[in-house]
């Protein structure tokens, strides 16, 4: 009991020797202030801790100290990691879908002459695949050839039939060559005109 007590006070003269020293080297400023909080709040530790040991044989503040960081860190640790994977998995998804919308331009205009086309495409992370899909494919196609004035026909029903048949096979030829060579399905692809 003697040895617990001279081990204590030994202590509190070790720690307010210190935070006299500590005190006597800080500049006054504003800084100052946080650190006599916190050596207040060790003098207050080291003042506490047999008080403690008394009632609980078993009781070390450095052991709770340590577990309580372990798990803020832990915690902390799963956070940052959980925000990074999301924003990650954000910009992969921006890059891949730019990218994408890139690849398409340039196949459109290798494929079919005097096209102009403007893609855009939306894609979507399947944590339980690990892997991008894509939602949906928007292309707008503009004709940029200038064509021959036609002879006005007065049969407007059959003109409008023809224009539409042809359009329709145009959009079938870029729908099935774009799903052929990006390996995915027609009804994903959306073609308009521009």
């Amino acid at each position: 009991m003697i040895e617990t007590l001279r081990a204590w006070i030994v202590n509190i003269s070790t720690v307010v020797l210190f935070i006299t020293a500590v005190e006597m080297l800080l500049p006054d400023n504003s800084l100052k202030k946080y650190s006599k909080f916190v050596l207040g709040l060790i003098l207050i530790t080291v003042l506490i801790n047999p008080l403690i040991k008394i009632f609980n044989k078993n009781f070390d503040i450095n052991i709770y100290s340590n577990n309580i960081s372990k798990s803020i860190d832990e915690e902390s640790y799963k956070n940052d990691l959980k925000e990074y994977k999301e924003k990650s998995v954000e910009n992969t998804i921006k890059t891949f879908e730019a990218n994408l919308e890139k690849i398409v331009e340039e196949k459109i205009k290798d494929r079919f002459e005097g096209i102009n086309s403007k893609v855009q495409v939306k894609a979507e992370y399947s944590e339980e695949d690990n892997k991008f899909n894509i939602k949906n494919v928007n292309i707008g196609i503009k004709d940029k050839k200038i064509r021959k004035v036609k002879k006005v026909q007065i049969n407007f029903k059959k003109n409008n039939e023809l224009n539409k048949e042809d359009k329709d096979k145009m959009t079938n030829d870029i729908r099935e060559y774009l799903s052929k060579e990006l390996k995915i399905h027609k009804n994903i692809i959306n073609i308009y005109k521009i």
